[in-house]
């Protein structure tokens, strides 16, 4: 007699056999995209969508589609203005920085021309005898230290990675002291003007009268960085408030 046939095996068995060994990149996981999102301090999913664009690094294809996230912040469409945005607040935090540095230099022209504003001789005259110079006088000293402590904390910030005033704080005190600090440079700007207008009205314009005017001119120019400065501040804090990065 012939040796009887085996049976096959169950379909049960045959399914439960694996048809090849199961790898580690096979079993579930979170992902670098999953990764970036849920570990960014402001959950801004940035780092996820240019992920979804340029591929992950480890085998898997780029993506037509955007990311599927797990935040509060809406994708934006397609990964469009990612890198932009980086530029954008890399330009914005230059300008910042330029305007504190401008308005720390105006402001202590305007200071300097005034206090030399002294004409020798008994009929001399200076800007001490006068309640209007020496407030444009005391104005433009605050803001031109408010200015140069704005300017040195982000040169200490760029090269020792430390913040001087931490936010909260530095978000009020910068909005606070730009508004404050710009209304009284243009404030102590008309008043010593409208002195000048008074002086030349009754006895015409002379060498001390020329340097006043050249000290309130540029102190009105002092006033356009601080405005300028009081308008990014005041974004610094919204954007704080929002939950986004600042700069």
């Amino acid at each position: 007699m012939g040796s009887p046939s085996r049976s096959p095996p169950p379909e049960a068995e045959r399914d439960a056999t694996p048809s090849s060994p199961v790898s580690k990149s096979d079993l579930p996981g979170p992902t670098l995209k999953e990764l970036a999102i849920d570990d960014h301090p402001y959950q801004d999913n940035s780092l996820a969508v240019a992920l979804s664009i340029v591929g992950t690094g480890d085998g898997e294809a780029p993506r037509s589609r955007g990311p599927e996230i797990r935040c509060s912040v809406p994708p934006r469409e397609n990964g469009i203005g990612v890198f932009p945005e980086i530029l954008r607040r890399r330009a914005l935090m230059r300008a910042a920085f330029g305007l504190r540095v401008s308005a720390a230099l105006l402001c202590l022209v305007s200071f300097s021309i005034m206090v030399a504003d002294n004409t020798p001789g008994w009929a001399g005259d200076s800007f001490a005898r006068y309640s209007e110079y020496r407030y444009l006088v005391s104005v433009n000293a605050m803001a031109f230290l408010y200015s140069a402590f704005q300017a040195y904390g982000k040169i200490h910030h760029l090269i020792f990675k430390k913040i001087i005033i931490h936010p909260p704080l530095s978000f009020y005190f910068d909005l606070a002291m730009d508004q404050v600090l710009a209304y009284l440079l243009l404030s102590a700007s008309s008043i010593a003007a409208s002195r000048n207008d008074v002086w030349v009205s009754r006895f015409g314009s002379d060498e001390f009268i020329q340097l006043a005017d050249g000290s309130i001119t540029i102190a009105f120019l002092a006033f356009v960085p601080l405005s300028l400065s009081a308008l990014i501040s005041a974004h610094n804090l919204f954007r704080w408030r929002s939950g986004g990065a600042t700069l």
